[in-house]
């Protein structure tokens, strides 16, 4: 190559220059400065990118050990509730079976000629013992006679002519009524009174 070539082709590179690229950094400490931010930066995110990773799996986790607590919590008092009813079923025919021991041995004694005499005692006795029972659960019959008619615990079945009584009053029951605890179990079925047509 002569010398006039190698001269136009320095010329040619020294005009023009090779653009930079915005990854490449300065020389010299300036430059130095600017990679070694950069290099901090980046490690800046990586470390909160792991930290983001790790705390999304604590959390995805502890989510996935509540929903399977809710589930075992839900399981636990559908049986904590059929055990509470069982429970609360096998109480009642406790205190029912002798109630029904003593009809039994009512009706063996009906059976029996020279027991008919006591049949009435022996069914009295039942009774009272039934009574006694439904107590102990907390049900109690309601005294309805001579009060005022009251459409939320007693049920009108028929109307009474009658001058004693205050119109409105019950002056018959025809079926008891039962209170469990403060809550009406059964309304009363009474007969009320009224005036009498003129």
């Amino acid at each position: 190559m002569d010398e006039n070539t190698r001269g136009s082709t320095e010329d040619s590179q020294q005009t023009s220059p090779k653009p930079e690229t915005s990854t490449q950094v300065p020389a010299g400490k300036e430059g130095r400065k600017k990679l070694e931010r950069l290099k901090q930066e980046i490690e800046g995110l990586r470390q909160s990118l792991e930290e983001t990773k790790s705390q999304a799996e604590q959390l995805r986790d502890r989510w996935m050990r509540a929903v399977a607590e809710l589930d075992n919590f839900k399981k636990r008092s559908a049986r904590e509730r059929e055990e509470l009813s069982r429970q609360a079923q096998e109480r009642i025919l406790r205190e029912l079976l002798p109630v029904l021991d003593n009809l039994q041995r009512a009706l063996a004694h009906a059976n029996n000629q020279e027991g008919k005499a006591g049949l009435l005692e022996g069914i009295q006795m039942i009774e009272r013992q039934f009574l006694s029972a439904l107590e102990r659960l907390g049900v109690t019959p309601m005294e309805v006679l001579h009060q005022s008619f009251d459409p939320g615990r007693h049920e009108a079945m028929m109307q009474v002519e009658s001058e004693e009584h205050e119109p409105n009053t019950v002056v018959q029951e025809l079926e008891k009524g039962y209170m469990w605890s403060d809550r009406l179990l059964r309304p009363a079925k009474v007969a009320v009174s009224k005036r009498k047509d003129a």
